[in-house]
Formats: structure tokens, C-alpha cells, sequence
């Protein structure tokens, strides 16, 4: 059984597929010798390539060839070589020589120096051949992980990694395509898996690049906090629900100053004003009462401790609070319901239906969170076993 398998994914890559064999192969002594894997495996994933790549790679003996018949997507790719690798230590590098197998050893050694889960070679160094705006996108995901998540990390999309077999069945679902390794880097920080970085050689890469630097930035941003805010949906709607808080206070202020020194709003251009602020607030609750659900479903779904979220106290509160501003809203608009009921008309000024109205509204959301709060609880905590 091998110790390592070593999954190179290659898709139209004629011009570079024979030179980064040969490395893998004349790496495996080396990487033997420092690291003490041995037997290592070398396995290429050949995705459905229209030129010779395939032709190419199967002139080597030592190697494992696997085709997809169809271009299916680099993570797919990558996915389909760990199904085929029987080794222990799962790594992957690109098939378009910017990587050095012998990095490898680095690579392993970080892991049992770190007792770490995952290891990724970090190519945001000075000697480094990375494009700038390709660095500068790489830096952005890093941030976005790191400030979200908690774990820090530096090179979120690094095509070369090395990990425990273990770890993968942790780690899926996994997209299929380029996204493959900032969607990996950003499960791997939500669940807790311990990352190290250490440095590896990156060269210019041989043949023309299929990264798309604005339409596979887009997706790998938009992976990384779909994945993130699936674990950690309150810290998306946390913020945005305080953000629309913040900004209807602040909105608010001259209003209430000019009600308490004139007792009256009536100027003209109050009631847009009042509006704005109502919908904001509102806005902001709903927010909030989104995230606090989302992330008590997200704690059940992953098996995690939901801390407050499951104190009895959080729902009794939600929703006395929330009867309570249904009932003085009712209570401080009863004069204008029961005037309209009876002539059709409204004389009372526009501020107490609009005070009102959002405590029916606000008070509707607490409540409807308290309820909802309380059924999840019932919900099984292990679907399998249901």
C-alpha cells in the first residue's frame, strides 16, 4: 500500500504534462529519503482533454492514468484521483510546472512539525512568479477567511497541498471546478481543521492559464462565503442587522430632537424621513432574527454546542418582548383604529401610526423568532438515526 499518492489533474496541458511527470517521478527518492513515505504512487487525471495530454502521459509506465471521457471540472478531476490513490497521504499539485514536487517534503514536515491536519504551499513570497493581480485576489480571500473564520491563513487557492486521507470525507462536499481549493481552504477553517503553510517555489506556469481572473475571482469569493456563512450564517446577518440599526438611530436623531423641543413633527419633510427610519429598523430586527435561526439550524446540522442560542431564556425573551410591542402598538394607534373604522378617515398625526406600526411589525418578528426557536429544538439531532 502506498505510503503517498501524489493526484496530478491535467486538462490541455500537452506543453507541460511530460515535464512535471518527470519531476514527480525523479522526486520520489528524495521525498522518500526526508520524509520516510514510501511507496509513493503518482496518479494524472486527464479531464477530458482535446489535445495530447492523454497520449502524452500514458508513454509513462510508472504512472496511474485516469480519463474522464468528458471535461468535467478541476475539482472533479482532483476528486476522481482520490478515489483511484490508495495511499495514506493524499497530496496534488498543478499540471502546469509551476510547482516543484520536492516541495513535498517541506510540506510534510510542516505537518508533523504543527501536528497539523493540512498542509498548503503558501506562494505569496518575494520570489514568487505569480502574476500581481492574481496575488493581490489571493490576498483578498485570505483576508475574507481569516477575519471571518478565526484561523488564519495566506494562500487560500495554492493548487499544491498535502493531507490525511482521513480528512477527506471531512471535507466534501467539494465543487467541482476551479473553486475546488479556496472552497477546501475555507471548509477546512470552519470546522476546525488545522491548516500550516510553509512556503514553496512558484514558477511561471507553461501554456496559457484557464483562470479567469474576473469571472473565477467572482466565484471563488462568492464559495468562500457561501461556505463560511453556512457555518456561520449569524456573522453575516449579525453585522448587516446592526449596520441597519446603527443607520436608522442616526437617522433618527434630529427627528426626535426637533419633537422634543417643538412637541410636533410636523414639517413637510418629516414623514419620508420617518418612514426611512421604520424600514430600516425593521430591516435590521429581520436581519438579526434571520441570523440568530440560521445559526441555531447550522449548530444542529454540524453537531455543535449552540451556547445561548439554546437558553430557554432567548426565546422566553424574544417573545415577551415581542408580545409586549404587538400590544402597545395595538394600544397607542386604538384611537386611530377605532377613528377609522368609523368615518374612514385618519386626523391623528402620521407619527403614532408610524411609531405603532413598527411596534406591531417588530414585535411580530420576536415573537414568530421565540415560536420558531422553540420547534427547532425538536428537530433530530442525528438525521440517520431519526
Amino acid at each position: 500500500m502506498p505510503a503517498l499518492s501524489i493526484v496530478v489533474p491535467a486538462y490541455n496541458e500537452e506543453l507541460a504534462i511530460a515535464a512535471i511527470v518527470a519531476q514527480c517521478l525523479a522526486a520520489r527518492e528524495a521525498i522518500q529519503r526526508e520524509t520516510g513515505l514510501f511507496p509513493i504512487e503518482i496518479i494524472v487525471v486527464d479531464d477530458g482533454s482535446a489535445d495530447r495530454t492523454n497520449e502524452i502521459a500514458s508513454g509513462f509506465s510508472q504512472v496511474k492514468l485516469v480519463r474522464h471521457p468528458v471535461n468535467r471540472g478541476y475539482g472533479a478531476a482532483l476528486m476522481t484521483g482520490f478515489l483511484a490513490a490508495s495511499g495514506e497521504w493524499l497530496g496534488f499539485l498543478d499540471a502546469d510546472g509551476t510547482c516543484d514536487p520536492l516541495a513535498f517534503i517541506a510540506l510534510f514536515k510542516a505537518l508533523k512539525k504543527e501536528d497539523a491536519d493540512l498542509a498548503i504551499g503558501n506562494r505569496l513570497h518575494e520570489g514568487s512568479r505569480m502574476p500581481k493581480i492574481r496575488a493581490v485576489g489571493n490576498r483578498l480571500y485570505a483576508g475574507v477567511i481569516s477575519g471571518l473564520t478565526g484561523v488564519r491563513v495566506r494562500d487560500t487557492a495554492s493548487g499544491m497541498r498535502l493531507f490525511s486521507r482521513r480528512l477527506l470525507p471531512k471535507l466534501k462536499p467539494l465543487p467541482a471546478g476551479l473553486h475546488f481549493t479556496p472552497a477546501m481552504t475555507a471548509r477546512a477553517a470552519c470546522i476546525g481543521v488545522r491548516i500550516v503553510e510553509t512556503p514553496i517555489p512558484y514558477a511561471e506556469r507553461t501554456g496559457r492559464s484557464k483562470l479567469n481572473v474576473f469571472t473565477d475571482g467572482l466565484r471563488f469569493f462568492g464559495v468562500i462565503l457561501g461556505i463560511i456563512f453556512a457555518y456561520f450564517p449569524l456573522r453575516l446577518f449579525g453585522p448587516l442587522g446592526i449596520f441597519f440599526g446603527l443607520v436608522a438611530m442616526v437617522y433618527g436623531v434630529w427627528p426626535i430632537r426637533y419633537y422634543l423641543e417643538h412637541r410636533a413633527l410636523l414639517l413637510p419633510d418629516m414623514t419620508p424621513r420617518l418612514l426611512t427610519i421604520v424600514t430600516l429598523a425593521v430591516c435590521g430586527l429581520t436581519a438579526l432574527a434571520f441570523g440568530l435561526l440560521a445559526q441555531r439550524l447550522s449548530d444542529i446540522a454540524l453537531g455543535r454546542d449552540p451556547g445561548v442560542l439554546d437558553n430557554p431564556r432567548l426565546r422566553l425573551g424574544a417573545l415577551v418582548l415581542g408580545a409586549a410591542l404587538i400590544v402597545g402598538g395595538i394600544a397607542l394607534n386604538s384611537r386611530t383604529i377605532v377613528e377609522y373604522v368609523t368615518t374612514m378617515h385618519i386626523q391623528t398625526p402620521w407619527i403614532y401610526v408610524l411609531v405603532g406600526g413598527l411596534c406591531v411589525i417588530s414585535g411580530t418578528v420576536l415573537v414568530s423568532l421565540g415560536v420558531t426557536l422553540g420547534i427547532v429544538n425538536h428537530l433530530p439531532r442525528d438525521a440517520g438515526k431519526a
